[in-house]
């Protein structure tokens, strides 16, 4: 199978440049392909669904020193590749050549969390997240009687809202019909 790295550097000589962008561009598939390959050799057949939660990732110069730095969606991701760090390193330096010599790991934040290079477009379309659904008045109900024995205030207000997003959530997800309330 042959690699896209080496068909974007043959087109890219095919078109007869070699622009700084396509040098940018050829450097970032490069750095992309080398995470998931680290990734693969680290985690197996897991890489794919952490590969499926990481927004970015850049090698770059840092005060110098050689840094690679990945963006992911949620935190438990960047914890789990917090305690892998140091093997990721030595599969980039073993499977790459590519010895960098610090790893940070960051959650992304706002609109940069829908970027997943590693996705394509028909996974990334095949997945979408469905709506919260409003509950109605006897789940709303069910609800309020199952927090009113929480004393304190802002407690109950916290577990009342959390309680009534993850039902919306549900509802809208999975389409489970709600308990009804019979007191």
């Amino acid at each position: 199978m042959r690699k896209l790295g080496n068909d974007i550097d043959a087109a890219i000589r095919a078109l007869g440049g070699d622009s700084p962008t396509a040098r940018i561009n050829r450097r970032a598939h490069q750095v992309r392909d080398r995470f998931r390959r680290a990734l693969e050799s680290v985690y197996g057949e897991a890489a794919a669904h952490f590969l499926a939660h990481t927004n970015n990732v850049y090698i770059m110069d840092k005060d110098d020193v050689l840094t690679l730095i990945v963006y992911v969606d949620e935190s438990i991701y960047a914890a789990d590749l917090n305690a892998q760090r140091e093997l990721i390193r030595l599969k980039l330096l073993e499977l790459c050549g590519e010895a960098v010599e610090e790893f940070e790991i960051y959650v992304s934040r706002g609109n940069y969390k829908a970027n997943h290079p590693y996705l394509t477009d028909s996974e990334e379309e095949a997945d979408p997240p469905a709506p919260a659904v409003p509950l109605d008045s006897d789940e709303k109900s069910f609800v309020s009687n199952t927090v009113s024995v929480i004393a304190d205030k802002r407690l109950r207000k916290a577990v009342e809202d959390a309680m009534t997003a993850d039902l919306e959530w549900k509802k809208g997800e999975k389409g489970i019909p709600r308990r009804k309330n019979t007191k």
